[in-house]
C-alpha cells in the first residue's frame, strides 16, 4: 500500500476529501429531504385548504336544499299536454300556430317527428316551415323561446326566397325543429 502525502499536500488533500464528502452528504441526504420536506409541505396546503372549501361548502348545503325545494315548489314543470306522443304533438303544433297567427306569419308546412324518451319525459318535435320578413321570423323565434311549456328550437334552416336590391325585407324561407317535453317515458300501447 502507498504511503499518504504528508505536509501541506497532506493537509490539502484531506481538507478537499472533507469537502467532496460533505457535498456528497449534502448533494445525497440534505438537498432530497428538503425538496421531500417542501413537496409534503405544498401537499398539506392544499389538503387543507381544500378541507377548508369542502366545510364551507358543506355548511351552506341546508340552504341550498331549501332554495331548491322552494323553486321547484313555485316553479313547476312544465310540460306538453297529452298521453301520448300524438297528442302532445298536436297540441305543440296548435300552439306554433297560434304564435305564428299572432305575428303575422303563416306555417307553409308541419310535419311531428317521432318521440325520444328523455329521462321521466318525452321529447315531442315538429319541424315546421315559415315563409316571412327577417323581422317576424326574429319575433316568432323570441316568442318560441319565451313561450311556457318551454321549448327549444334546432336545425335551424334559412333561404331567401327572393333577392331584390330595392327590397329591404325579402321573404325568407325558414325551417327549423321545434321540441317540447311531455310526461312519462313510456309510450302506452295503442288500443284496439
Amino acid at each position: 500500500m502507498g504511503d499518504l502525502p504528508e505536509g501541506a499536500r497532506g493537509k490539502l488533500l484531506a481538507v478537499a476529501l472533507l469537502f467532496t464528502v460533505l457535498a456528497a452528504a449534502w448533494l445525497g441526504l440534505v438537498v432530497p429531504l428538503t425538496d421531500w420536506y417542501g413537496e409534503r409541505a405544498e401537499t398539506v396546503e392544499r389538503q387543507t385548504t381544500l378541507i377548508r372549501r369542502m366545510t364551507q361548502i358543506a355548511a351552506g348545503l341546508p340552504s341550498l336544499r331549501a332554495q331548491a325545494a322552494s323553486t321547484q315548489a313555485a316553479a313547476p314543470v312544465t310540460v306538453l299536454d297529452g298521453t301520448t306522443d300524438a297528442v302532445a304533438g298536436a297540441a305543440l303544433q296548435q300552439r306554433l300556430q297560434q304564435i305564428a297567427s299572432g305575428l303575422g306569419a303563416t306555417l307553409t308546412s308541419t310535419e311531428l317527428l317521432s318521440g325520444d324518451p328523455a329521462g321521466a319525459y318525452r321529447r315531442i318535435g315538429i319541424r315546421i316551415t315559415v315563409n316571412s320578413t327577417w323581422p317576424v321570423i326574429v319575433r316568432l323565434l323570441e316568442a318560441i323561446a319565451g313561450d311556457t311549456p318551454r321549448l327549444l328550437v334546432n336545425d335551424l334552416q334559412i333561404q331567401a326566397m327572393r333577392a331584390s336590391l330595392t327590397d329591404a325585407n325579402p321573404t325568407l324561407n325558414v325551417t327549423l325543429v321545434v321540441f317540447g317535453f311531455r310526461a312519462g317515458s313510456v309510450q302506452p300501447a295503442a288500443q284496439p
